[in-house]
């Protein structure tokens, strides 16, 4: 007996949940509609759909099909009903983002966070997520839950950070601290895969069914999804592009190899060589302080150092990239990161690794690399963790009831 109702809740969940992510969806949509969609009976549909009502989730609205025809009713979603509170957890800052349902941004705030341990880290962080909320209680009609995004394994099913690139954690059960803290659900995430999530919802890979999303910033990650799902494996350790083996012989990586790829592209890595060229002697416009950002720019204003550097780490990124092309063919492959401040000269090295580098099958069907929109709006993968489990996992019965 307890299967049977457990099956029964399940079936409620999904039904209610396919309901209303039609509608949002859409923006506008027939009851007829949504049933075809969402392959339901229109008495289920109509109950569903008076359930959101009453929720004030959503609203009717009329629509003239003809001059002769009466008025047609459709459903829209009820514009700032919702809203989610999102959180990123860098290696030097925390950034925080209040949506609406659609990703409209309605607040923000950031600062710097160097936590010794994982005490301080949970401290800090839930007391400026209170902070936050109270600030900005006014924009707040019913919050569905926080989304948190950190660097590093994360365990999303159980909510736990397993590791950090930068900070020592055991275990650490952030996901139900925070949620016990603020008294609302609480989804958590490695960062890259969540920006992969947010593309494939609202940026340059939606509409595709298989992406891969590479970051390159202090380390080198990606993220994939296949078959328009996230992709998160069987032990958390995916996407690890970073430590594919490029030189055998070069760097030691802080994971114990040599000459991963995250020795020789990251922006840290990029940097070292910068400086050292500059103290060798080799001429630029660029001064030892020169960061990621400057060096782009150079490159971009015609220095030979510079451009040389971005092609060098382009050519090795280009690489990695095309190995994974030739094991998940995905149809797009999105970019992000401060070295796509120079596109221009590092794409068409990227372009050119690919068409050497892969088994061609189909020139209509060949791999694009494209660049994130997303990237510098660093809410984005909490905001869309919380929106997915709002409204494909089950969050929308448990915010109803």
């Amino acid at each position: 007996m307890t299967t049977v109702i457990a099956n029964l809740d399940f079936v409620k969940e999904r039904n209610i949940s396919a309901v209303y992510k039609a509608i949002v969806d859409h923006g506008s949509i027939s009851r007829i509609q949504i049933a075809r969609q969402c392959r339901l009976a229109a008495g289920s549909v109509t109950r569903i759909t008076r359930q959101l009502m009453e929720a004030g989730l959503i609203v009717e609205q009329e629509q003239q099909t003809s001059e002769r025809g009466r008025r047609a009713t459709s459903l829209a979603p009820r514009q700032g009903q919702i809203q989610i509170l999102a959180a990123r957890a860098g290696r030097t800052k925390l950034h925080l983002g209040l949506c609406d349902l659609s990703g409209k941004l309605l607040a923000k705030y950031s600062e710097p966070i160097q936590p010794l341990n994982q005490v301080e880290f949970t401290e800090q962080l839930i007391s400026t997520l209170r902070k936050f909320l109270k600030t900005h209680k006014k924009h707040i009609h019913c919050l569905a839950g926080v989304g948190i995004t950190t660097p590093g394994l994360v365990n999303s099913a159980k909510g736990i950070i397993t590791f950090m690139p930068h900070l020592s954690v055991s275990n650490l059960p952030l996901a139900e601290q925070v949620s016990d803290a603020l008294g609302i659900p609480c989804f958590i995430n490695n960062f890259i895969s969540s920006m992969a999530l947010a593309e494939h919802h609202f940026g340059v890979s939606r509409g595709f069914k298989n992406s891969l999303f590479v970051s390159v910033h202090n380390g080198v990650g990606a993220g994939m999804i296949l078959d328009g799902k996230l992709y998160e494996g069987s032990t958390l350790a995916v996407g690890e592009i970073g430590h594919i083996q490029i030189d055998p012989l070069g760097e030691r990586c802080y994971c114990g190899n040599f000459g991963c790829l995250e020795t020789l592209v990251c922006n840290p890595a990029i940097e070292k060589r910068c400086h050292k060229l500059l103290e060798s002697g080799v001429p630029s416009t660029l001064t030892k302080k020169a960061d990621i950002t400057a060096i782009c720019n150079a490159a971009n204003d015609g220095d030979q150092l510079a451009n040389d550097l971005l092609k060098e780490a382009a050519g090795n990124l280009g690489r990695a990239i095309a190995m994974s092309v030739n094991l998940l063919r995905p149809d797009r492959v999105v970019l992000a990161g401060e070295i796509c401040g120079a596109s221009n000269i590092i794409h068409p090295v990227i372009k050119h690794c690919l068409k050497t580098q892969t088994v061609s099958v189909n020139e209509n069907l060949e791999t694009k690399v494209v660049y994130s929109k997303l990237y510098d709006s660093p809410w984005y993968g909490g905001f869309t963790l919380v929106r997915r489990a709002l409204l494909e996992e089950g969050l929308l019965l448990k915010l109803i009831h």
